[in-house]
C-alpha cells in the first residue's frame, strides 16, 4: 500500500476535525433557535390565555355585581308587598289615627319602578330565581282573588241585611269556606315568599370571591435532542 505524504494526512485530518466543529456549531445553533421559538410561543399562549382569563373574570364579576343589585331591588318590593298584605288582611284594628298612619306610611313608601324591576331580573336573574318570582306573583294574585270573593259575600249579606230581603245573605258555611280559602291563600302566598328569598340568598352566598381562572399552560415543542434522550 502507498504510504501517505504525512503532509497531506494531516491537512485532511486538520480539515476533518475542523468540519466536524463547524458541524456541530450548526446544530447547536438551530437547536437553540428552535428551543427559544418553541418558548417564545409557550409565553405568548400562556400571556394571551391569561388575558382572556382576566376580561372573563373582569366581565362575570360585573354581571354578578348587576345580578345582586336587581335582587336587592326585587326583595324590596317583595317584603313592601308582603307586609302591606299582612296590614290589610289582619283580623285586628287600632286606633284611628294609628290606623291612618299605618295606611299611609305603605301607600307613601317609595319603590323601585316597576318596569325597571321586571327588566333588570329578566336580564340578570338565573332561572331559577325567575320561576321562584313568577310564583310569588301568582301567589299573590290567588290571594287577591279570594279576598275579593270574601268582600262579595260580606256586600252580598250587608246589602240583603239593609234591605230585608234575608234570602240573600250567604249562610255560614259559605262565609267560613270563603275566609279558609283566603287563609289557605295567604299562607301559600307567604310560602312562596319565603322560597324566593332563599333561593336568591342561597345564590348570593354561592358566588366565589372575584379571582383568576387558572391558566393551563400550553404544551411546548422539544427539539430533537429531547426526543434523542428517550
Amino acid at each position: 500500500m502507498r504510504s501517505v505524504d504525512p503532509t497531506i494526512a494531516a491537512a485532511w485530518i486538520t480539515g476533518g476535525v475542523g468540519g466536524l466543529g463547524i458541524a456541530g456549531t450548526v446544530a447547536t445553533a438551530i437547536v437553540g433557535s428552535r428551543n427559544t421559538k418553541g418558548a417564545t410561543e409557550a409565553t405568548i399562549a400562556a400571556g394571551s390565555a391569561s388575558t382572556t382569563a382576566t376580561l372573563a373574570a373582569a366581565r362575570e364579576e360585573r354581571l354578578w355585581e348587576k345580578r345582586a343589585a336587581a335582587y336587592e331591588e326585587t326583595l324590596t318590593g317583595l317584603l313592601h308587598r308582603q307586609a302591606q298584605r299582612h296590614f290589610d288582611l289582619r283580623k285586628y284594628r287600632v286606633s284611628g289615627e294609628e290606623e291612618q298612619r299605618l295606611k299611609q306610611f305603605y301607600e307613601d313608601y317609595e319603590l323601585p319602578g316597576v318596569f325597571e324591576v321586571q327588566a333588570r331580573l329578566a336580564a340578570y336573574a338565573s332561572d331559577a330565581v325567575m320561576k321562584a318570582h313568577m310564583a310569588t306573583r301568582g301567589a299573590h294574585a290567588t290571594v287577591k282573588v279570594a279576598y275579593s270573593h270574601r268582600a262579595a259575600l260580606r256586600e252580598s249579606a250587608e246589602l240583603a241585611q239593609e234591605s230585608g230581603r234575608l234570602g240573600g245573605v250567604p249562610d255560614a258555611d259559605t262565609m267560613m269556606d270563603a275566609q279558609r280559602q283566603l287563609d289557605n291563600a295567604l299562607k301559600a302566598a307567604d310560602a312562596a315568599d319565603q322560597a324566593l328569598i332563599d333561593v336568591i340568598r342561597n345564590e348570593l352566598r354561592s358566588h366565589p370571591e372575584a379571582a383568576v381562572l387558572p391558566v393551563p399552560l400550553p404544551r411546548t415543542r422539544h427539539g430533537f435532542l429531547h426526543r434523542n434522550r428517550k
